[in-house]
């Protein structure tokens, strides 16, 4: 049996905390069905240093077994310098997490014939394909976001009321302070009893007063904390609401899982045109796009949805249809782990 070395953020025998960790517990659960996988996680590290020692003992010990480090360049862009210096030959597969990459080395930050040492660099978006491929990176394969989608829930038309939701991490840099400003200028115009908003997310530590304080002004919007996506239920919660509101301008914006939790709940997305976005939301069929840092422009399409001119609910169908492409069977195949030699 191949034997294969996994490294990145895993929280390993415990749920995901977050995209990273949840996209890589599925990817070893796809390669203990066709190999022999040593996870070495690295999520809070700080806890357990001697990780560090153990990697170093696994690579040494297991010569022959493929390197698949899942994590962002940042994370292991030394460790490829290393390799490259020390000509260290073996077959590493690079499964880039968040969209920066192609950024970070079309404008120099990082050295394409680093990123390039890792045989096979696998990217969420085609967009970081072209870029990477354009500096010259060789081994560079488009391998979209996944999750193990084997339930779709019910959905239904929107009634009266329409009901947004947001559901990430919550700070201003996924586009809170914009939700918040939004909902405040659609009171302003008396539509308060023809919507809600609903936050679902931890809330992050030093935004924490900014979101109290905007909730407090506004009774129609609300923090319903946890919603986990690991169970039918989350998804059927999730697909209890008819539009998910995404104005985020992260720096490490990729494939977000969040937009196939959408998919799989038949909830068309108002979207900030950044990063990747517009890779995977289809315009008009999946979801409607804004500029970022734009509350106004937000809060005009929310009352265009509120106002019926969108026909939400076949944009719903359009969403679920979407889902089905992003099953991880179908995407981590037979057919990909021997493209990148790892069967």
């Amino acid at each position: 049996m191949k034997q294969v070395l996994f490294v990145g953020w895993v929280n390993q025998g415990k749920p995901p905390v977050d995209g990273e960790t949840t996209k890589n517990q599925y990817i070893i659960a796809e390669l203990k069905k066709y190999c022999k996988v040593t996870v070495l996680d690295f999520y809070e590290k700080r806890k357990h240093p001697w990780v560090y020692l153990q990697a170093l003992w696994a690579v040494i010990i297991q010569s022959h077994a493929t390197i698949v480090f899942s994590t962002s360049a940042s994370n292991i862009y030394g460790v490829l310098k290393w390799f490259k210096k020390l000509k260290i030959h073996r077959n590493v597969v690079h499964w880039v997490i968040g969209g920066t990459l192609g950024d970070k080395v079309k404008n120099g930050v990082f050295n394409a014939d680093v990123i390039g040492y890792a045989k096979h660099t696998l990217v969420e978006s085609p967009l970081m394909l072209r870029q990477l491929e354009d500096c010259d990176v060789k081994g560079v394969i488009h391998v979209p976001n996944f999750k193990r989608i084997d339930y779709l829930p019910q959905i239904s038309a929107p009634k009266n009321v329409l009901r947004f939701v947001f559901l990430s991490r919550i700070m201003a840099e996924k586009g809170c302070n914009e939700i918040l400003a939004a909902a405040n200028l659609l009171n302003e115009w008396g539509l308060q009893k023809q919507y809600v908003v609903d936050f679902y997310g931890k809330v992050a530590d030093d935004y924490k007063t900014t979101f109290e304080e905007g909730l407090s002004k506004l009774p129609n919007v609300k923090h319903q904390n946890f919603l986990d996506m690991r169970q039918k239920k989350g998804y059927d919660r999730l697909a209890t609401y008819d539009m998910l509101l995404f104005p985020t301008y992260w720096k490490g914006e990729g494939f977000a899982g969040i937009f196939i939790d959408a998919f799989v709940s038949g909830l068309p997305m108002i979207i900030t045109d950044w990063a990747h976005n517009s890779q995977f939301v289809k315009k008009g069929e999946t979801g409607l796009f804004i500029p970022v840092h734009d509350a106004k422009a937000l809060a005009y399409k929310m009352k265009d949805c509120i106002d019926g001119q969108y026909d939400i609910w076949k944009m719903k169908q359009y969403c679920q249809i979407e889902a089905k492409k992003y099953d991880v069977s179908r995407i981590v195949t037979e057919g990909l782990l021997k493209k990148i030699e790892i069967l």
